[in-house]
Order: structure tokens, then C-alpha cells, then sequence
């Protein structure tokens, strides 16, 4: 009997020709896409960096500063550092109440052995992510007014309540994927552990917490860039007040542009603003190996 040698076993190698023209075809289908991209997201950012260093008011003619709007941003205007500390006081309230809250109320859905009654709570509070934002934001403006405390024209009370209500609008999504997530944990692991005598707290903090720690980690980076751009809940609630109270700094560069007509400052505070979530993103990343758990 004879045998074959194995190099004569194996599939021949597309030659070099078709290879490219196997690569000429795929970019000319993503072709397409690729021009729909740069036209309307990369070139009207790389505009916008662009306009981050003139001095222009939107009707005139641009005035070529230089980096004299960031130098501005950083050393000369105090009310950027206001409200960008007045932002970073909105986030400390609502991306930990909104992990909180959303998988709390995940867990408890999760635990509901009807399905007909998990998907009517699924849907129940998924709704106020689909509801228009200016609809439900004075509604809650009119229920913090009937309380017999104003809690929005309160200086101290503010974005507290604020960010409660971002909350109430936000948690669906965060309750979808903590959901997930939870279905995804392995049954066996919490029946060798309730064989070993494991109580229900340690059962969450050992094996839940755990196992959902990547989207743990997804939900917080979504929320943290959620609260340091806040702007529709400020705009319809409060209008940055009362006085400035609540004043965001994404609500102060749409002020900048839209009521004070600086382009080019408002242009110069969004980039810092891109910049500064970069930096927090770089360093989530980097601390998320501690505690993130991949299988």
C-alpha cells in the first residue's frame, strides 16, 4: 500500500492574484460605509478641532487665537472649573445610585420564577427609556414641586434630584444587561456552595458580584460618561439653576455656543471635556484588571 505524502493532502494556496483581488473586492464593498463615516463623523470632528482655535461667533468671520481658548478654559475662566466640579458632584450621585438601583431591581426580577411576570417588569422598566425626555422631565419638575419642598430650587437639593431623576429615566438599560448577566451565571456554582452552608449574602458578594463583574464594569463606564455629559435633564428641569447651582459643564458649552455665541470656547471646552473622559476611561481600564473577572 502506498500513502500519500502529506504536503499532497493539503488545499492549495489562493494564488497571490486572487488574493488581492479578493482585497480589492472587500474594499470596494466597505467603500460605501467608509465615505458615509468620514463625511459625517471623522471630518466635522477634525472641523470642529479645528474651530477649537479661532475666536468666532458663529455669523462672523473666524479669528485665527491659537491655544488661547484652552489657556482660558484652564487658568481664566473659574466658572469651567465650577461647573466641571459641579458635574463630577452630579456624577457621585447618580452613577452610584444608578448601579444600585438597577441591580437591586435586576436581581429581583431575576429571582421571579414566572416568565409572563419577568417580561412585564422587564417592559414596565424599560419604559422611560423610550419615553420622550422632555414629556417625562416636567413631569418630574411638577412632582418635585408638589412635595411641599421645591427640591430643584433648592441650591442644595438640586442635583441631587436631578440626578435621581437621570437615574429613573436610565436604569432600563443597566437593568437589561444586569439581567443577562445574571442568567449567565453557572446554577451549579450556587448549589455547591449552599451544600457547603453558604449564606444568601455571601452567595452574592463570592459568586454573583464575580461573574457579572464585566458587565458590572460596562454599566459603570456607560453611566460615568452618561453623568459627565448631562445636559437634556438640566435644560428642561432647571436651566442650570437656580442661579448656577446646577449648571453642568455640558450645559455650559451649549450656553457658550447657543447664548453666548462663543464657538470657538464652547468648541475648546467640549475637546477638554472628550479629553478628560479618554483620561478616565485609560484608567478604569487599567484598574478593572483588579477586580474584573473574565472567564
Amino acid at each position: 500500500m502506498t500513502h500519500q505524502s502529506p504536503s499532497l493532502t493539503r488545499p492549495a494556496r489562493p494564488s497571490t492574484s486572487l488574493r488581492r483581488e479578493e482585497a480589492l473586492w472587500g474594499l470596494l464593498l466597505v467603500a460605501p460605509s467608509t465615505l458615509v463615516v468620514l463625511v459625517f463623523a471623522l471630518l466635522p470632528i477634525l472641523g470642529s478641532l479645528g474651530v477649537s482655535f479661532t475666536d468666532w461667533g458663529g455669523l462672523s468671520r473666524p479669528e485665527w487665537v491659537g491655544l488661547a481658548n484652552y489657556q482660558k478654559a484652564l487658568t481664566n475662566d473659574p466658572k469651567a472649573l465650577r461647573y466641571l466640579l459641579q458635574t463630577l458632584i452630579f456624577s457621585a450621585f447618580a452613577v452610584p445610585l444608578g448601579l444600585l438601583v438597577s441591580l437591586a431591581i435586576a436581581s429581583l426580577i431575576h429571582n421571579v420564577s414566572s416568565p409572563a411576570v419577568r417580561g412585564f417588569f422587564r417592559t414596565l422598566y424599560y419604559l422611560p427609556m423610550v419615553t420622550v425626555g422632555v414629556a417625562t422631565a416636567l413631569l418630574w419638575q411638577a412632582l418635585f414641586g408638589a412635595t411641599g419642598v421645591n427640591w430643584l430650587n433648592q441650591p442644595s437639593t438640586v442635583i441631587p434630584a436631578v440626578a435621581f431623576f437621570t437615574v429613573w429615566q436610565g436604569a432600563g438599560s443597566s437593568i437589561i444587561l444586569f439581567l443577562a448577566a445574571l442568567a449567565n451565571v453557572p446554577k451549579e456554582l450556587y448549589e455547591a456552595a449552599q451544600l457547603d452552608g453558604a449564606r444568601p449574602s455571601q452567595l452574592f458578594r463570592f459568586i454573583t458580584l464575580p461573574q457579572i463583574s464585566p458587565t458590572l464594569f460596562l454599566v459603570l463606564v456607560l453611566s460615568l460618561i452618561g453623568s459627565l455629559q448631562v445636559f437634556e435633564a438640566i435644560l428642561f428641569m432647571t436651566k442650570g439653576g437656580p442661579g448656577d447651582s446646577s449648571t453642568t459643564i455640558a450645559f455650559y458649552i451649549y450656553k457658550s455656543a447657543f447664548s453666548y455665541f462663543r464657538m470657538g470656547y464652547a468648541t475648546a471646552l467640549s475637546w477638554l471635556l472628550a479629553l478628560g473622559l479618554i483620561v478616565l476611561l485609560v484608567a478604569q481600564w487599567r484598574l478593572q484588571r483588579r477586580w474584573v473577572h473574565y472567564e
